[in-house]
């Protein structure tokens, strides 16, 4: 098995949440997402690290090619029955938190408030018969996502256009989204079209503690900067949305 068929074995066999992998491997939550959906492959100290942790070891072949072993156990009857009595509640554990996410679909349960971010955007979004547009009310510590694209948040800020009202695919933003980003995006516009158009029936999902999990890439000036945004919809005298903004790095 590759590196990236490993991290989603392992994944499979562990019982532990998001939460807690992220703290026993020492990495950001979104990692998870990021090797269950094959867009980013972890290192082989990291694959490694989890193995030990589910009682497993790699066998390596090369730097990517492996496979998974059971270490050597006790083969006394009580330890061995132990041992099946241990994996039947781990695999419990796991269809159920499986269960859990297919329940969830694109939308995310956990709590809004304890998501980690980087920097961040609050935007107000306004619709009528003409089409939806949207103005970056707010930015914080946008100098991290500067510092990964190599630039300066002065040479940023044209991009965020503060306080002026776009289209919603005219925005300046967009230039420094990669395109394949954009046509991601393009499909959650869709989902927060329907949402904003239909804001008394279909917003009030969003608030509470309910929000969008979106990976976005910024691209400038050759340099590449890969996040996963938390997107919240807040229902107010007009309709913003928070993104928390995470960088990724294996």
């Amino acid at each position: 098995m590759n590196r990236s068929e490993l991290i989603k074995t392992l994944l499979n066999k562990s019982s532990l949440s998001v939460k807690d992998l992220a703290d026993k491997l020492n990495i950001n939550r979104s990692n998870y997402y990021l090797w269950t959906s094959s867009r980013s492959v972890p290192k082989q100290s990291t694959i490694n690290r989890l193995a030990e942790l589910l009682d497993l070891k790699i066998i390596w072949y090369n730097k990517n090619e492996g496979e998974i072993s059971e270490l050597e156990k006790n083969t006394n009857i009580e330890q061995n029955t132990n041992d099946l009595i241990q994996y039947q509640r781990q695999e419990i554990k796991r269809l159920q938190y499986e269960n859990d996410r297919l329940k969830q679909n694109s939308v995310e349960s956990i709590l809004f408030s304890e998501q980690e971010y980087d920097w961040s955007t609050t935007v107000d979004i306004k619709a009528n018969l003409r089409g939806i547009k949207r103005r970056i009310k707010k930015i914080e510590n946008i100098g991290s996502l500067a510092k990964h694209l190599k630039t300066t948040e002065e040479a940023l800020l044209p991009y965020f256009d503060q306080g002026r009202w776009y289209k919603m695919n005219d925005h300046p933003i967009n230039k420094i989204i990669t395109s394949q980003s954009l046509k991601n995006l393009a499909k959650k516009t869709n989902l927060f079209s329907e949402i904003i158009t239909n804001f008394k029936n279909l917003g009030k999902f969003f608030t509470g503690d309910h929000f969008i999990t979106i990976f976005v890439d910024y691209s400038l000036a050759g340099n590449l900067c890969r996040t996963i945004c938390y997107c919240k919809i807040i229902e107010s005298e007009k309709i913003t949305i928070v993104n928390k903004c995470k960088i990724i790095s294996d």
